[in-house]
Formats: structure tokens, C-alpha cells, sequence
């Protein structure tokens, strides 16, 4: 069975994709497992998280629905057992060319280390994803309504 991150992270791929279907089998997957696994001290908190996922409608607010995910990756990742105060300020970097969005995003990091960086690029930033896992971080991200594309980038 794969582990609780692994199947959170194919819930995250299957809302991005905007398959719902996906989304709603791999997120019952995810209950399962964690109705199975050790009761942690954060157990009600995920489980909050979760009844909000399954009651959520999200062809009707994914950018909703992908912040629940995003919160409970963090709870699972174990960073953090409450919802943060507000959402990191967004680095804009439409508009810009290759490979200046990757360059600033590295710079934003290394200016503050530990904190999540918040970026918007023109389309998802597919390359980056190998060079962010190589340096330890963890990332997740949606398409937005504009057609651009938001993504959160956090220290492992």
C-alpha cells in the first residue's frame, strides 16, 4: 500500500487535472488508510480536514479544495498542526523569460529559508519540479481561473 503522502499526492494530481472522479476514488483511498494507520496526536485535525474535502464540491471551488490539500499535506508532512494565519505573499513572475521565473524563485528561498514561498508563473513550472525535490523541497500547485498557474513551495 503506498504511504498516506504518496496517495495524497495522487488526490492533489487528480484535482489539478480537474478529474474528479480520480479525485473522489483516490480520496476515499485516503480515508481508508488513515481510518487504518496509528491514531497520531493530529488524528481529528486530518480528520476535519478530510469531512471538509468529502463534503466539498470541487468542480464548483478547486481553489478551495486545493488549499485543503495543501493544509493537510502539511498536517501529514508534520509541519504543523493548524492552519496558518494567511497565505504567503505571491511572487508574480508572469511575464517574465525562461529562465528568469526558476532564477527568482531559487533567490526567494534562499532569502528565507524555512518560510513557504508562494509563486505565480504563466503555465506549470514542470521543469522546476526536479530541481526543487533535488534542493528538499516540497511543492503543490493548481491551475488558476486566469490561466496562470499558483504554486506553494515548502522546505521538506
Amino acid at each position: 500500500m503506498p504511504d498516506l503522502e504518496q496517495q495524497l499526492d495522487e488526490v492533489i494530481v487528480h484535482a489539478r487535472r480537474g478529474d474528479w472522479s480520480g479525485y473522489r476514488e483516490c480520496l476515499d483511498a485516503l480515508r481508508e488508510a488513515l481510518a487504518e494507520a496509528p491514531r497520531p496526536e493530529a488524528h481529528d485535525f486530518v480528520q476535519r480536514h478530510l469531512d471538509t474535502l468529502s463534503a466539498a464540491s470541487p468542480r464548483h471551488d478547486p481553489e478551495g479544495c486545493t488549499a485543503e490539500l495543501e493544509a493537510l499535506a502539511a498536517a501529514l508532512r508534520g509541519r504543523g498542526l493548524r492552519r496558518s494565519r494567511g497565505r504567503p505573499p505571491a511572487l508574480d513572475l508572469r511575464g517574465l523569460q525562461p529562465p528568469e521565473p526558476i532564477v527568482r524563485i531559487f533567490e526567494a528561498l534562499e532569502r528565507a529559508p524555512g518560510e513557504p514561498l508562494r509563486a505565480i508563473l504563466p503555465h506549470e513550472p514542470v521543469p522546476l519540479y526536479a530541481l526543487l525535490r533535488e534542493r528538499g523541497f516540497t511543492y503543490s500547485g493548481s491551475q488558476r481561473a486566469d490561466g496562470s498557474y499558483e504554486l506553494l513551495i515548502e522546505r521538506s
